[in-house]
């Protein structure tokens, strides 16, 4: 196989593997933007799980052998990607014009609203203007701007603060659970990790849900000398 060219040739690198990647990547990244600099194994299962039935799906596994010309067999699928293609852009709708149209200048709510009044605005102050662009138009294309801007970050604000919440509150369940692990010995499958990890948060949400409800009780030592419950073999007359 020639260098560099898995991309192209291997099936799974172009339908499956690279978009299960990018998925996993994004839901790091998500998890970055909140402060989350660390993934621990059960985080990881849950985030792998998300992703991998998305990635890993029937439609992307043909799609990848039919992109690789391999099923059916078509070499010439691969060597068409070897040449540069230009191509041509859309040309822009009209629907923003229609819009523009028929909007009633009012208070705008949103960036969509905003660029509608925008241009109902500068529509009245073209009608009784026939002179060229003058400093006023300058600065209600700045003020303009800065609204834009401000409602920008007033949504991405909005949805980050959200999401924070979220995630805090899922750390702050984490902290407050006691540490246990997952497996003590042999091998552990992924679904069964998987399903550990969610037991194991169900169990969190009961006891946050019921504050009431008492914690378990540890049982009784037990002398590993006599088998006699009661005492450890530190206390055991026979030791």
């Amino acid at each position: 196989m020639p260098s560099h060219s898995s991309h192209l040739l291997q099936s799974f690198d172009v339908g499956c593997f690279a978009p299960l990647k990018k998925a996993y990547g994004q839901k790091v990244e998500k998890s970055m933007h909140l402060s989350i600099n660390y993934i621990d194994k059960q985080d990881f299962l849950i985030v792998y799980q998300s992703v991998q039935t998305e990635a890993l799906s029937t439609s992307n596994i043909c799609s990848g052998f039919a992109a690789t010309g391999l099923v059916p067999y078509q070499p010439d699928q691969v060597l068409s990607q070897l040449h540069i293609q230009m191509k041509t852009p859309t040309p822009p709708t009209t629907s923003h014009s229609n819009q523009s149209a028929s909007w009633i200048p009012e208070t705008p709510h949103n960036i969509k609203e905003l660029e509608l009044q925008t241009r109902a605005l500068k529509r009245l102050l073209k009608h009784h203007s026939q002179s060229p662009p003058s400093p006023a138009n300058q600065a209600l294309n700045q003020l303009v701007k800065g609204c834009q801007i401000a409602m920008h970050n007033a949504v991405l604000l909005a949805q980050e603060n959200k999401e924070l919440q979220a995630a805090n509150q899922r750390q702050k369940r984490k902290r407050n659970a006691p540490r246990s692990y997952i497996a003590t010995g042999g091998i552990l499958t992924g679904m069964e990790g998987l399903q550990r990890a969610q037991e194991a948060d169900q169990r969190q949400e009961e006891v946050v849900a019921q504050p009431d409800l008492q914690p378990r009780k540890q049982a009784p030592p037990t002398c590993s000398t006599c088998n006699i419950v009661g005492h450890t073999r530190v206390q055991c007359s026979r030791h």
